[in-house]
């Protein structure tokens, strides 16, 4: 990954195919040119070297947890469009979205247990689905694409909480995970609405 992501603003700002400058902390960067896809990902320098000083997945707490999921964010982007570019398949920005959504909350999930702490997912559904905030340089449609990707991902979560989180093991969340991130857009979210 580290081939990948750029820490420094004035290159990402160069590199940037919207040509927009902006303060945000996170950013997939990409260029399609002649049927080729060129990918970073930016991350502020004070992102990274906060999660070297203060390991979320060693030790996760309200102190680190902004920075990791910012950065998980950003890692699902890049994985999310790699995995789907290598499969010449498109994606919509509420699909990737959706998904990092989705991932941060397992991770969020796993990090706990490997810390051997128990994970309160309905807290941290509550954590990131309805106390999330989003940047002030966001346009109105932007914003919405966020709170449907976090509606669609808190009900998701709630299911795999519900399933895979208090009743089964392991082997059967990675399975439906697995699953879940081969689906289109469409597949996603009829099985999110599908009746329980």
């Amino acid at each position: 990954m580290n081939d990948f992501l750029i820490t420094s603003h004035a290159l990402a700002d160069e590199l940037d195919s919207e040509n927009q400058k902006s303060n945000l902390k996170e950013k997939l960067l990409l260029r399609q040119d002649d049927g080729e896809l060129s990918l970073s990902l930016y991350l502020h320098t004070d992102v990274v070297e906060k999660m070297l000083e203060d390991d979320p997945v060693q030790n996760l707490h309200e102190g680190n947890m902004q920075d990791f999921c910012l950065a998980l964010e950003g890692v699902s982007h890049f994985l999310y469009l790699s995995w789907n570019a290598s499969f010449d398949r498109s994606v919509t920005m509420l699909e990737m979205e959706l998904q990092a959504e989705i991932d941060k909350f397992v991770m969020l999930v796993l990090c706990l247990e490997k810390q051997n702490r128990r994970a309160e997912p309905g807290k941290l559904r509550q954590i990131l689905f309805e106390t999330a905030n989003y940047h002030k340089e966001l346009g109105e449609s932007e914003r919405q694409r966020y709170r449907d990707a976090s509606y669609f991902a808190e009900k998701y979560c709630w299911q795999l909480e519900s399933d895979y989180l208090n009743n089964r093991g392991r082997q059967q969340l990675l399975q439906e995970l697995r699953q879940f991130y081969r689906l289109t857009q469409m597949d996603k979210l009829s099985r999110i609405n599908r009746p329980n």
